[in-house]
């Protein structure tokens, strides 16, 4: 298997860079593997690379190389499709690195390419290949700047696989694009044995990362101030270089501990530096994962560290192979690395649980574990995604996706619904790939995604196009049903992202919005009402959407087969849009079929129409409200005055209410007043 790798560059220190070269040369050991970099800025990596992996540089940004592209003007300018740097005046990937990696991905005799950055994620997407597409996100999407996560969330739709450091950022990303749930794997980073394991007889704590604020190296030094007094004869060693460093010098030179704080400055690789240490110290605010703690374990060195998200809580066993304190506590991290200082015995026992347990991040495991994410998603691929729904008179739904290839035998349709109370029901598929899904099934009341699943467990969501749903019959599907829901109908249809979901529109008891007339005296509404009964003291009430106590009641008329009319006053909705509220007041519309009856959402919900709210549109009537027919004292007087000094007088102020019928998106009757 041929498997590439994009990445920015090669060029700068950083856990992805890392990484990505490790992973890459562990899959070598099996695959043909190269790294596609956009740029190249300086000679050599920083971190070592398998010299079985293959690099293909697309824009060589270095003055003395001999195929130096920076005499091509396309390296200033900036890229089209790749989302360039917020407030950047020149471009880090040019327009011509961007058109090189189009062509690139045009291309390739690839079977897997994979992107380590969100900026190359999208311009994945963007590529038409036919071979596997995958993301691996390093960092967590939720803290991405707004202006990229609406492209990077759309690209996410056009992957065969995506993963995640930790279980933790999965669900997270599959929180925020529930679409991509069933392809996210968690896939930590591949983090190499240590060259060098450390004796534990040094007296030195160490640290690394880039000194920023995140990875709170202030907090580390107060805590090792705490320490100092009790354990003179420690020092501790912080590699790395950043924005914090001239703060941290500050802070370490007011304690009076520069000859036992050093500050080591940039290392690469860091990782033969571990060996002259005892301890490793993590003070991170937030760690997706965490390589340096890998590292440290592989080293044979117990870690303290905080509980940043989500990282460390994934690599370390509290107690085992190390000790993880509060995140910002500077006396839990004093005394837990106190506590490793003062006993010798449980720092070699972390330091051999911590080299054992590191084992399942090194080169063999990462490999297969990442292999096992390809051969899923090769599966998923292979299987039927596009699918059509038709709607029969009795108003079931026929779902194919064709004949099923002999590894999908056995499969099922799965309807899912989201939510708090997330459900799930499963149909058998034919050999020629269809499902039936009877209209009596009782799916419960709301929208439901479709998905192919295999007996193995491989699964894919179902795409439909504009053709795909055949909902002539549905007009004439016979309301109200027999039994116990009298309104039960689905509406299969094609959801903005070209998924095939199906809308159940499930009622015990229902009043069904039928002709609606609006004028300036009032809104009439007549309703057909199944399985609740007509009686004494119908009504419909207006309910105000944000206080829920305040409630306007409006008296029903039944006819005798099930029709219940009303007439909506519209002086006593503007009546009560009072002063104090807001521009807008919404009234939502129930029906209590008798005195005392539990009330039934007026709705219109039996019909083929998906968003009632763009379609069923009604004339908006704007009440003027009279003027005050008895100005008061001061009114007088302010009109008089204003005569005196030749003003035009004004004439008295009226209020304009304009009332707006619709329905919600749940398909609800409402009225809204809207002050002018």
């Amino acid at each position: 298997m041929k498997i590439a790798f994009l990445v920015r560059d090669l060029c700068h220190m950083g856990g992805v860079v890392s990484a990505t070269q490790n992973l890459a040369g562990a899959l070598a050991e099996k695959h043909q593997v190269e790294i596609v970099a956009l740029r190249k800025v300086r000679d050599e990596s920083y971190f070592p690379l398998d010299p079985r992996v293959s690099v293909r540089v697309l824009s060589d940004l270095r003055p003395h190389s001999p195929v130096s592209d920076l005499d091509d003007p396309l390296v200033e300018k900036f890229p089209l499709v790749y989302h360039p740097n917020a407030g950047a005046k020149k471009p880090v990937v040019s327009r011509l690195a961007e058109l090189r990696l189009l062509e690139y991905l045009a291309t390739t005799d690839a079977d897997v390419v994979v992107s380590s950055s969100p900026r190359n994620t999208i311009m994945l997407a963007h590529a038409q290949g036919s071979y596997l597409k995958v993301a691996q996100e390093h960092s967590m999407p939720s803290i991405y700047a707004h202006d990229i996560k609406p492209r990077l969330f759309k690209a996410y739709l056009s992957l065969d696989a995506l993963t995640a450091l930790t279980p933790e950022e999965v669900v997270s990303i599959g929180r925020q694009v529930p679409a991509v749930r069933d392809r996210l794997a968690a896939m930590p980073n591949c983090v190499p044995a240590a060259p060098v394991r450390s004796r534990g007889t040094n007296k030195v704590v160490i640290s690394a990362g880039h000194l920023s604020d995140n990875k709170n190296h202030v907090l580390l030094v107060e805590a090792f101030a705490k320490i100092h007094s009790q354990a003179p004869d420690w020092t501790l060693r912080i590699y790395g270089d950043g924005a914090e460093k001239g703060k941290l010098k500050a802070r370490i030179n007011e304690l009076g501990l520069s000859n036992s704080i050093l500050l080591m400055g940039q290392v690469a690789p860091v990782s033969p530096e571990f060996g002259k240490a005892s301890i490793f110290v993590l003070p991170s605010k937030r760690e997706a994962f965490g390589n340096v703690l890998v590292e440290a374990m592989a080293a044979g060195l117990p870690v303290v560290s905080t509980d940043a998200d989500h990282g460390p809580r994934n690599i370390l066993t509290d107690g085992e192979d190390g000790l993880i304190v509060p995140r910002g506590d500077v006396d839990a991290m004093a005394q837990a690395i106190l506590r490793l200082i003062r006993d010798d015995e449980l720092r070699a026992k972390m330091s051999d649980n911590g080299v054992r347990n590191a084992e399942r991040f090194h080169e063999t495991a990462s490999r297969e574990r990442f292999e096992a994410i390809l051969e899923r998603a090769f599966a998923r691929k292979a299987l039927p995604q596009h699918a059509t729904a038709r709607v029969d008179t009795s108003g079931s739904v026929h779902i194919g996706v064709g004949p099923l290839p002999e590894q999908a035998r056995g499969a099922e349709l799965a309807l899912r619904r989201g939510g708090k109370n997330a459900e799930e029901r499963r149909f058998p598929l034919s050999a020629d790939g269809e499902a039936l899904v009877p209209w009596d099934a009782a799916l419960t009341h709301g929208t439901w995604e479709t998905f192919l699943v295999t007996p193995s467990g491989a699964e894919v969501p179902l795409t439909t196009d504009g053709y795909g749903c055949d909902t002539r019959d549905l007009l004439a599907v016979e309301l109200p049903r027999a039994g116990a829901h009298p309104l039960a109908l689905l509406l299969p249809h094609r959801h903005d992202d070209g998924r095939l979901r199906v809308r159940s529109s499930l009622r015990e008891a229902h009043a069904e919005v039928g002709p609606v007339q609006v004028d300036k005296e009032a809104i009439r509404i007549s309703a057909q009402v199944w399985g609740a009964a007509l009686g004494a003291g119908a009504a419909v009430e207006a309910v105000h959407r944000r206080d829920k106590e305040r409630v306007l009641t409006f008296p029903a008329q039944a006819d005798g087969d099930g029709t219940v009319r009303v007439s909506i006053d519209c002086k006593a909705l503007v009546d009560q849009h009072t002063d104090e509220e807001d521009k807008e007041v919404i009234w939502d519309l129930w029906l209590r079929p008798a005195g005392g009856a539990p009330r039934v959402a007026l709705a219109k919900l039996a019909t083929d129409v998906l968003k009632t709210t763009d379609v069923f549109t009604f004339p908006r009537p704007v009440i003027t409200e009279p003027a005050a027919a008895t100005p008061s004292v001061v009114s007088r007087a302010v009109r008089k005055a204003r005569r005196t000094l030749g003003a035009t007088p004004q004439a008295p102020r009226r209020k304009k209410t304009e009332l707006r019928p619709y329905f919600t998106v749940l398909h609800q009757f409402a009225v809204k007043t809207v002050r002018m």
